[in-house]
């Protein structure tokens, strides 16, 4: 392993370890939360692990600056610290299983006992739950929408569990073993005083109050078979409301009154059924092999959301109240169940066993997930793998990314719309990065096959693929030349990363940097005379730039020890670049937009904010920048114009929304998102 990638993942290693102070952890989220007025959350804690935090600027050095990042999901620099020693183990930080950036963990304790959700409050300022502090012992606890003020509301050597809040806010509705067997109880909130509504010496489970809270629905086998039954509150009266072989369980209403939820193994499987509130037309959302549980109405009436079982897991999804418009919400390999709307719609509460024990999290449930179609978002993959990295055709038709669905990174291609998916490397490769050739007709990429990683390029169907390198040192990042006719790329075979470049058909290589620097992220200027990249010749990661006619490098930013990803404007006459502003490299300051002249002249600060603005693209035309930033607290997508002016917000949502690539025409952006549980690629429109 050469010395340079050794003291390269040593510092991102440290920096990673120290860039975050942990007596101040609480007070960041408190900021960050408290400010935008939505739920507050601990951090996420692994059992046994150090606390996971929003990561620090010096952990988001991304992909397109070489860096690996520890916490990002985007694969490294194509000269990765090591070499793959088998298929299936690329030198790529694999994708962690991480919770997804939307979710929020509200019981992380006590811990290590299990936590499950019950229900909000009619004010949605608290949650009811329960916690299991010994086997056969389940409690009721009680704590605010944030998370806080956790505290027992009822405790003892009993099973009380399923608890659900009184439309009036009063009463905690919940089964209980505490007669001898299960029943129904109730208890008055403020005097704690119980009730037990039902008797019967059967198992009487899972409660649900009516909209009006003058009757419940509940499961029972006291006539012999799990059916559902209804009690009028006031007079006792019951009223069996299904008669079909197999278990009816988990009823809820909708929110007028009329209609019931429930699951059913009538069938033979367990699926969702929605009958009248009566008992009659009962008739079947859900068909399939898989299993469901939970089933949960919104605040409007509109969705249903509930829990599957599919592919061995749990995870939560959501309808149309008709069962038509089935979308999944997590994709998580944990388990997601006992999902519960929150009263205004906006929020889900549910439980997870992503720390090996069950929790209760919290995550967004807006249009942007229910219905991107409504706000200009298109889901372009849906894979249970990571999807990341668009590029798109030069006639804007298709769109070319890496993906994990094989377990190892290999290369897909789809149409712009997300139809026709197909994956075009081998499956005897790893294979990552592609880059269209000018004339759409040929893909530029790097693999690890036969026991090296190389630059590569096959047709644009994935035919006829030819090794263009052959040194055994690790070459990558390739990059065409604007007619197609050259491609610049960094190899290690002198020892260090150099540039070089050859013809389109791999002869005639030449070495363009002779440098004991890392010189790496080559990009040409639009005719084709130029050629901008990053080294750390001086010691600090500084922009270059190489005349190729005259072989002379010029230096740029001699003014920051932070300057990554210079990328040419359409005309030549700008260069745009991320910045390190604000003060020492890594210990204060922040990433920038920045545009500067080619001669490195004219630095100007597109959008200065203490908060990191990321991956910063010219459009086609030049005239905006796309980028994404931290600056309300999570990454989104924002467009601004060329000098600075109108700043636009392109997605909203607690998830992370990343490294943006403009269409040809410049009307769509694509993106990675994590906001289904894994990174997909995204597309939204861009405003006139």
């Amino acid at each position: 392993m050469r010395n340079w990638r050794i003291a390269l993942w040593i510092a991102v290693l440290c920096c990673t370890l120290s860039s975050y102070p942990f007596d101040s952890l609480a007070g960041h989220y408190d900021q960050l939360f408290t400010d935008k007025d939505e739920p507050m959350a601990e951090p996420l804690l692994e059992v046994g692990a150090m606390p996971e935090f929003f990561p620090s600027r010096r952990q988001i050095i991304d992909a397109d600056k070489g860096g690996s990042c520890l916490v990002c999901h985007r694969m490294p620099y194509p000269t990765a610290p090591k070499k793959a020693v088998e298929h299936g183990k690329m030198a790529l930080p694999s994708v962690p299983t991480n919770h997804p950036g939307n979710w929020r963990l509200l019981t992380p304790q006590p811990n290590p006992f299990s936590k499950i959700a019950g229900g909000w409050s009619p004010d949605g300022n608290r949650i009811v739950y329960t916690v299991s502090l010994s086997q056969g012992d389940w409690d009721l606890w009680i704590m605010d929408s944030k998370g806080k003020n956790r505290h027992p509301l009822i405790s003892g050597s009993t099973l009380d569990k399923e608890p659900e809040w009184s439309p009036d806010g009063k009463f905690i509705l919940f089964q209980s073993n505490r007669s001898g067997n299960n029943d129904i109880w109730m208890m008055e909130i403020s005097t704690k005083k119980l009730t037990q509504l039902t008797t019967d010496p059967g198992e009487d489970l899972n409660p649900e109050w009516s909209p009006g809270g003058n009757r419940i629905l509940f499961q029972s086998n006291r006539s012999g078979d799990h059916e559902i039954w209804e009690m009028d509150i006031p007079t006792g009266k019951l009223e069996r409301l299904t008669h079909s072989p197999g278990l009816d369980e988990s009823p809820a209403f909708d929110p007028e009154g009329d209609r019931i939820v429930f699951i059913s193994e009538r069938t033979g499987q367990k699926e969702i059924f929605v009958m009248s509130s009566n008992g009659g037309n009962a008739r079947a959302l859900t068909k399939g092999a898989e299993g469901e549980s939970s089933p949960h109405w919104s605040p409007d009436g509109l969705r249903i959301i509930f829990s599957r079982n599919g592919g061995g897991n749990w995870d939560l999804w959501v309808m149309d109240s008709d069962g038509s418009d089935q979308v999944r919400l997590t994709t998580h390999p944990s388990d997601e169940r006992a999902p519960r709307w929150s009263p205004d719609g906006k929020w889900v509460i549910f439980s997870s066993s992503l720390r090996k024990t069950w929790d209760v999290l919290l995550m967004p449930v807006d249009e942007t997930i229910l219905d991107p179609a409504s706000v200009h978002l298109t889901r372009l993959t849906d894979s249970d793998a990571n999807d990341i990295g668009a590029v798109w055709s030069p006639d804007g038709k298709r769109i070319a990314y890496s993906s994990s669905v094989n377990k190892y990174w290999s290369i897909w291609l789809m149409d712009a719309d997300g139809n026709n998916k197909a994956q075009i490397s081998g499956n005897d490769e790893e294979a990552g990065w592609p880059v269209w050739s000018p004339d759409g007709h040929q893909l530029l990429y790097w693999t690890f096959k036969e026991g090296n990683q190389d630059v590569w390029v096959m047709n644009a169907d994935g035919s006829n693929k030819r090794r263009l390198t052959k040194d055994p040192a690790l070459d990558g990042y390739g990059q065409w030349s604007p007619d197609g006719r050259r491609i610049v790329f960094v190899s290690e075979r002198t020892g260090s990363g150099d540039l070089y470049m050859m013809n389109a058909d791999g002869s005639n290589i030449e070495r363009l940097t002779f440098t004991d620097a890392l010189d790496w992220t080559p990009y040409w200027s639009p005719d084709g005379k130029a050629i901008t990249y990053v080294s750390n010749e001086t010691g600090n990661w500084e922009i270059w730039s190489l005349n190729l006619e005259t072989g002379q490098t010029r230096h740029l930013t001699p003014d920051a020890g932070g300057n990554f990803v210079p990328r040419w404007r359409a005309d030549g006459r700008k260069i745009l670049y991320n910045g390190w502003r604000g003060g020492e490299y890594t210990v204060e300051g922040s990433f920038d937009p920045v545009v500067m002249n080619p001669d490195g002249t004219g630095k100007r600060e597109l959008v200065p904010s203490p908060m990191d603005e990321m991956s910063a693209r010219w459009s086609p035309q030049g005239d905006q920048v796309v980028f994404w930033s931290w600056r309300l607290g999570n990454p989104d997508i924002y467009v601004v114009n060329g000098d600075g002016s109108g700043m636009r917000r392109m997605t909203h949502n607690l998830a992370w929304d990343v490294f943006p690539s403009w269409s040809p025409d410049g009307k769509k952006i694509a993106f990675d998102s994590d906001r289904m549980g894994n990174f997909d690629i995204w597309m939204v429109d861009v405003p006139d």
